[in-house]
C-alpha cells in the first residue's frame, strides 16, 4: 500500500497475521516533492486528480495505478521520479481514493473507464498500465475494455482471483454491519485501522491526512469488488506485451498466486521482488519490469 523501501529482518511464518501490515513510520520513505498535480475534466464523469510527470522529449507513456486504501502519492511517490527519467508518467487517484473522482460506488470497470476518459482528456495515445495490487485489478479490466489504448500491461502484488475474508461466511454480517453503521463511526475505524506506528509524527500525520480523504463506503465495495473479480478465464487472450512482479513477502496475495497470473498470461516476464509489496515500487525492479517486457522505450 505504502511505499517501504527496507524490507523487514525477521522472516517468519505469516500464515496467522494480519493482512494489513501496521508499519512504522521510520521505514517509509516518500519523496520529497510530486509532479504537479492537475484537475482532469472527464465529460459527463467529473473532475479526476492526476499527477504528470512529463519525462523525456518522446518518451512512452507510463500510466501507474495505485492499491487499495492508499492514493498514488503514497503508492507511487518514489517510484515516479524513478520512471520520469525514462517515460512520460500519469498517476489518478482511483475513484473513492483520496482526491479520486466522488462515487456512489466503486466498481472495476468504472475504474476502467475512468482511466480511459483520462487517456482521452490529455492525448495520451496507447500506455503502459502499470497496476499494483487492487490497481491490477483494474489495469486488467482497462487491457481488456480497451486494447487499442494499451501498449504493455504490468502487474504487482495482484492476481486474477483474490481471497476476500468478508466475502465468505459470518464476515459477511460484519461488512452488513459496517455499512450500516454512522459515517464518523466508518471514519473513525478506517483510520484505527490504518494508522500506522507513531502516527502522531509529521510523516505519520501526512499519510493519515491522504487516508482521510477516502470514501468510506467506496473502500467496503472495493474489497466486495475484489472478492468478485477473476480474470482467469480472459487474461490469457491478452497480447500486448506484458510483465509481472512477483512479491514474495506478500500477505495478501501469495506468491505463487501471482505467478500462477504470470502463467495466464502466457509465461509473461516474470520478476521476483524478494521483499514485501511495499517495496517493490519504490527500486528499480518497475523501470527493468517495464524494459525487458519488450515494451519499446527509448534510452
Amino acid at each position: 500500500m505504502f511505499g517501504k523501501t527496507r524490507p523487514r529482518k525477521n522472516s517468519v511464518q505469516r500464515s496467522s497475521s494480519s493482512p494489513i501490515e501496521r508499519l512504522d513510520v521510520k521505514d517509509l520513505h516518500f519523496a520529497d516533492e510530486m509532479p504537479a498535480g492537475r484537475d482532469v475534466d472527464l465529460s459527463g464523469r467529473g473532475t479526476a486528480f492526476v499527477r504528470v510527470a512529463e519525462g523525456p522529449e518522446g518518451a512512452a507513456t507510463v500510466l501507474l495505478v495505485h492499491g487499495l486504501f492508499a492514493t498514488t502519492d503514497l503508492n507511487w511517490s518514489l517510484a515516479i521520479p524513478v520512471l520520469a527519467s525514462r517515460f512520460r508518467v500519469v498517476a489518478p487517484d482511483l475513484r473513492g481514493h483520496g482526491r479520486g473522482l466522488p462515487t456512489r460506488r466503486f466498481a472495476g470497470d468504472e475504474c476502467a473507464d475512468d482511466l480511459a476518459a483520462i487517456v482521452r482528456a490529455l492525448e495520451l495515445g496507447p500506455v503502459i498500465v502499470v497496476g499494483y495490487s487492487l490497481g491490477g485489478l483494474v489495469a486488467q479490466l482497462f487491457a481488456r475494455r480497451y486494447p487499442d489504448m494499451v501498449a504493455g500491461l504490468v502487474l504487482c502484488a495482484t492476481a486474477t482471483s483474490f481471497q476476500v475474508p468478508t466475502g465468505q461466511g459470518p464476515l459477511r454480517a460484519v461488512d452488513w454491519a459496517v455499512r450500516r453503521a454512522p459515517e464518523p463511526l466508518r471514519r473513525a475505524a478506517l483510520m484505527a485501522m490504518l494508522a500506522p506506528k507513531s502516527a502522531k509524527t509529521p510523516r505519520g500525520q501526512w499519510m493519515m491526512s491522504q487516508v482521510r480523504r477516502h470514501d468510506t463506503v467506496a473502500m467496503l465495495d472495493a474489497i466486495a469488488e475484489a472478492g468478485r473479480f477473476n480474470s482467469s478465464d480472459w487474461l490469457g487472450a491478452n497480447t500486448v506485451p506484458a510483465a509481472v512482479i512477483v512479491t514474495a513477502e506478500d500477505r495478501t496475495v501469495p506468491a505463487e498466486t501471482q505467478r500462477a497470473m504470470s502463467r495466464t498470461l502466457g509465461g509473461s516476464n516474470s520478476f521476483l521482488d524478494g521483499s514485501t509489496p511495499l517495496r517493490a515500487m519504490t527500486k528499480p525492479v518497475l523501470t527493468s519490469s517495464i524494459s525487458l517486457a519488450g515494451i519499446g522505450v527509448k534510452t
